[in-house]
């Protein structure tokens, strides 16, 4: 298409958003990274220290949400 036909379109402008909705979305972001983060530690923690009858561990634990989660179909 030749430079000569192409048409900008026009510019509208608009008021920016209050500077507290970016601020109230950065943390709910961040928090909701934070608890993934811990969830994964958790759960790569739990995985990687075998935890067995004779030592339970933080497997002792009650996770069983995590557990109904995260069942592997055998």
């Amino acid at each position: 298409m030749p430079a000569e036909r192409w048409v900008r379109p026009p510019v509208v402008a608009r008021e920016a958003p209050p500077a507290w909705v970016a601020l109230w979305r950065f943390r709910l972001v961040a928090l909701l990274v934070l608890a993934l983060l811990v969830l994964v530690a958790v759960l790569v923690f739990r995985q990687v220290t075998g935890a067995n009858a004779q030592d339970p561990g933080i497997d002792a634990l009650p996770f069983d949400a995590l557990d109904l989660l995260l069942q592997r179909h055998a």
